[in-house]
């Protein structure tokens, strides 16, 4: 017998091995959907895995609804299809062409497309086991209210209810549709409360001015610069999720919040400086500077002396 190998960590892409979308059973099983592709399906199935992303950011409009964002571009690379084909995967899903799994709000301006993400039923029936005969009823003359078999009685009365009081209504959990009854939270939890999240951004807002000496800098760089960085810092640091995404890695939110405690005027002066030097196009800004955010109290040092090293051989 050949001997097994186990290894001790993960390395490069191996950490995602066991990470799967999940389709719903009644997209396959249901006649509703037979005529849905089976390409329609899976991307109604990595829809649902974004879900997730949107609650970590916090992305709910002003009724509460989660939405997502999945560009066109992104379902091209991620299905590794053309763009009619992408479209046309869309369509099927769409509330107006298709299926209505899914509502596309166009926002305009260049800002992506919000889509909604929609539960669905299938209103079919499922069988009912056949009813029991009910028990036989006892004589109603039998009494046993004044028997006790002991000196120390041992229960309550004998008082015989009817069997129609007894019998409650079965509960079936063997044929309960439990394939998508959405019992993981992290798809579709309770939205917070609006006026307690806007208070701590508020509170969470002036402790961060102080600590960036915010003031200060609003003079030295422009408005928009800081004012997109400030809010970032409370995004992050009211962020309800347990992890975040930085730099392709997940982080405990902890983790993340204990580190950007420790930005000040420089580390912020540091990633807008060098944002302004940056030549390649950035295609997710945010995340860019997420990164660059959580990686400033380790690079502003060397990045300087760097700098210093080359004005002055």
């Amino acid at each position: 017998m050949p001997d097994t190998i186990i290894t001790d960590y993960f390395y490069g892409d191996e950490s995602q091995q066991f990470t799967y979308f999940r389709i719903p059973r009644l997209l396959i099983t249901s006649p509703r959907f037979r005529h849905l592709s089976v390409e329609a399906k899976l991307l109604y199935g990595m829809m649902l895995d974004r879900m997730s992303l949107s609650v970590k950011n916090e992305w709910y409009d002003e009724d509460g609804r989660v939405y997502i964002y999945f560009t066109l571009e992104e379902i091209c690379e991620d299905m590794n299809c053309g763009r009619d084909k992408a479209m046309k995967l869309l369509a099927e899903l769409d509330t107006r062409k298709g299926v209505g799994l899914i509502e596309r709000i166009k926002q305009g301006q260049g800002k992506p497309t919000k889509l909604y993400v929609k539960r669905f039923t299938t209103r079919e029936i499922p069988p009912q086991p056949e009813k029991q005969p009910d028990p036989p009823m006892p004589p109603q003359e039998v009494d046993f209210a004044d028997v006790q078999t002991s000196d120390f009685p041992t229960s309550r009365g004998g008082f015989i209810r009817h069997a129609e009081v007894e019998e409650t209504d079965p509960s079936y959990n063997n044929i309960n549709q439990t394939d998508f009854s959405h019992t993981d939270p992290s798809i579709y939890p309770p939205a917070p409360s609006a006026r307690r999240l806007e208070m701590d951004r508020c509170d969470q807002r002036e402790k961060i001015k102080n600590q960036i000496d915010y003031d200060i800098l609003r003079q030295e760089y422009p408005y928009d610069d800081v004012d997109s960085m400030l809010e970032l810092l409370v995004d992050v640091m009211t962020n309800t999720a347990s992890t975040i995404r930085i730099g392709g890695q997940i982080f405990p939110m902890e983790t993340v919040r204990q580190r950007f405690s420790q930005l000040d005027k420089e580390h912020i002066a540091y990633v807008i400086d060098s944002l302004r030097q940056t030549t390649t196009k950035i295609n997710n800004i945010r995340a860019y500077l997420l990164t660059a955010l959580y990686n400033a109290p380790v690079t502003i040092g060397p990045y300087y002396s760097a700098a210093v090293r080359h004005d002055f051989p």
